[in-house]
C-alpha cells in the first residue's frame, strides 16, 4: 500500500492523527485469544538468552548467535556470507551435530529479505531458539540436528532492516508530516542501494534507491510482477544477482559445502497467512515434483493450524497472490536444486492494512504456530534422508544388512511374481514402520525375511535387488 493511502486511512479511521494512533496500532492483538494476547516466554532450554516476544536490533540478533556459537560449539557456528552495499555482514548461523561437518544434507531458513517484515525476522529467530533449547527434550530436533545442517539467517537484508528501524518515533510529534516520514521509513521494503536521481516528466528532481531483492533472483527475471522502474517497491535490480544479498545467497547454495544437498529452502515473509509453494512466476506452473511438495505443505499447514487455528490459505504465489518473477524460492527449486520449498507469509491475515507492523504480544505465538509447520518439513527431509518421499514413488536404494532394493521397480516387477506376494505385503509394511517410527529392529527384521525366491524372480525380469 502507498503511503498516501495509508494516510487516507488514518484520516479516515481517526480523523485527527496523533502520536497515540501509531502507538496503539503498533501494540494493539489482532486477535481475542488469550494464546495472542498473553506474554510468553519460551527460551527454557537456551543458555543464550534473546529476550523472545520483542523486536531487536540486526546487532543485537548477531550477539545472540554468537553467544549461542560460545555455550554450544560442537552444534552451532555463525556463517558470514556477505558484505553489504553499507557494509554490514550477512551472517546466520549453521546449527548442526559435529557442526564443522559437511557431508550431511541442508536445510535451510531465511527472513527479513523484505526490510519491514520484522514478525519474519524474530520467526526465524524462534526457529534457531527451538533447535537449541528442544535439543535434549524433543527427539525430532535431536534426530534433525544430528543428522542434518540447518542454515538459518534471520535477516537477508541487514540494511534496509536497519533504515526500518532508525524512523523517528512520532510519540513527541502531533503533525501529520511526522506521522507519514515515520510510516515511510517503518514500511521500507527493499534494500538500500545506491540513491539516483533524475527529472521527472514535470522536470522535478526525482530521488530514488533500493532494490526489492526478492525479484533479483535469476527465475525469469524481469518479466511480470517486477520493474524496471527504479522508484517502484517492486524494482528488480539492473541484472539478475546484481545486489550483494542475492548474490550472497547463490553464491553459498552453490558453495561446496552446500552444493546439491539443500533438501528443504525456506523462505519466510509477511503478511497475509500464506503458505505458498512454486511456482510462482505464472499461473497454473507447477514443479515435476508437485505431488510431495503439496502433501508435505498441506500437511505443515495442518500441523500450524492446530495450535491457534490461524488459517492460511495454500498454492502457488501466482494462483492465490499474485505473479511475480526473480523470487529467491522460485530460484531455489528452479535452479538451486531443493526439494521442499515454501514462502510462508506469515500473520496477520490480508485483511488489515498495516500487517507489517505486528503487535509484539504476536511474536511468540507466531513462532510456536509457524514451528510446528516447519517441524513437519522437518520429518519430510529426514525420511527423504533415508530414501522416501511423500508419495512413496521415488526409487528408494535401500542398504541393509548387505541387501539393496531398487523400491519401484521391484514394486513394479514383484506384481508377476504372484509366490512372493505374501512376502512384498510384509515387507512393504515393516519398511513403513520402520520409516516413521525409526525401529532399527523392525528394519532388520523385515530385511532378513526379504525371501531368496523374491530375488531370484525379479532378478530374473532385470530387477535391482541385490546382496
Amino acid at each position: 500500500m502507498k503511503m498516501c493511502e495509508i494516510w487516507r486511512t488514518i484520516l479516515k479511521e481517526e480523523k485527527k492523527p496523533t502520536s497515540k494512533l501509531i502507538l496503539e496500532r503498533e501494540h494493539k492483538p489482532r486477535q481475542s485469544s488469550a494464546g495472542f494476547s498473553k506474554r510468553l516466554n519460551d527460551e527454557g532450554g537456551n543458555r543464550a538468552r534473546y529476550g523472545l516476544g520483542e523486536y531487536h536490533s540486526y546487532d543485537h540478533i548477531i550477539s545472540w548467535m554468537e553467544d549461542i556459537q560460545r555455550f554450544y560449539p560442537t552444534r552451532a557456528k555463525v556463517v558470514n556470507i556477505g558484505t553489504t552495499e553499507e557494509g554490514r555482514p550477512i551472517k546466520g548461523i549453521k546449527i548442526g551435530s559435529g557442526v564443522h561437518r559437511t557431508d550431511k544434507r541442508v536445510f535451510w531458513i531465511d527472513g527479513g529479505i523484505h526490510a519491514r517484515e520484522w514478525a519474519a525476522v524474530h520467526t526465524v529467530v524462534y526457529i534457531i531458539d527451538r533447535l537449541i533449547a528442544d535439543y535434549d527434550t524433543d527427539p525430532l530436533v535431536r534426530r534433525a540436528v544430528d543428522q542434518l545442517n540447518f542454515y538459518i539467517f534471520p535477516v537477508l537484508n541487514p540494511d534496509g532492516y536497519e533504515y526500518s528501524r532508525s524512523g523517528v518515533s512520532p510519540m513527541d510529534f502531533l503533525s501529520s508530516l511526522t506521522v507519514f516520514v515515520f510510516l515511510q521509513i517503518r514500511l521500507w521494503r527493499k534494500n538500500r542501494s545506491s540513491m539516483i536521481c533524475k527529472k521527472d516528466q514535470w522536470y522535478r528532481e526525482r530521488c530514488c534507491g533500493g532494490v526489492d531483492l526478492n525479484r533479483n533472483f535469476d527465475w525469469f527475471w524481469g518479466e511480470i510482477g517486477s520493474s524496471s522502474d527504479r522508484c517502484s517497491e517492486i524494482y528488480q535490480g539492473k541484472s539478475p544477482f546484481s545486489e550483494a544479498e542475492a548474490r550472497a545467497v547463490k553464491d553459498m547454495m552453490f558453495s561446496p559445502e552446500l552444493r546439491g544437498k539443500v533438501d528443504a529452502f525456506l523462505t519466510l515473509h509477511t503478511y497475509s497467512q500464506m503458505w505458498i509453494h512454486p511456482f510462482s512466476h505464472q499461473r497454473k506452473t507447477v514443479p515435476e515434483d508437485i505431488t510431495d511438495i503439496e502433501q508435505v505443505g498441506r500437511k505443515a499447514l495442518g500441523a500450524l493450524e492446530s495450535v491457534y487455528g490461524t488459517k492460511y490459505r495454500f498454492g502457488t504465489g501466482a494462483d492465490i497472490l499474485y505473479p511475480s518473477s526473480g523470487g529467491s524460492d522460485d530460484w531455489a527449486k528452479g535452479k538451486g536444486g531443493a526439494k521442499y520449498v515454501y514462502l510462508m507469509e506469515l500473520r496477520p491475515s490480508e485483511e488489515v492494512w498495516d500487517g507489517f507492523i505486528l503487535d509484539s504480544r504476536q511474536l511468540i505465538p507466531t513462532g510456536r504456530e509457524t514451528w510446528a509447520g516447519i517441524k513437519v518439513v522437518i520429518e519430510a527431509v529426514l525420511k527423504l534422508k533415508r530414501g522416501i518421499t511423500a508419495n512413496g514413488k521415488t526409487p528408494l536404494i535401500f542398504v541393509e544388512k548387505g541387501i539393496k532394493i531398487d523400491s519401484q521397480k521391484y514394486l513394479e516387477d514383484s506384481k508377476t511374481c504372484a509366490t512372493a506376494h505374501a512376502s512384498i505385503d510384509y515387507l512393504e509394511e515393516a519398511l513403513k514402520k520402520a520409516w516413521e517410527e525409526t525401529v532399527e529392529d523392525v528394519l532388520h527384521a523385515a530385511v532378513d525375511a526379504f525371501p531368496g525366491r523374491l530375488r531370484a524372480c525379479i532378478r530374473a525380469k532385470g530387477g535391482h535387488v541385490e546382496t
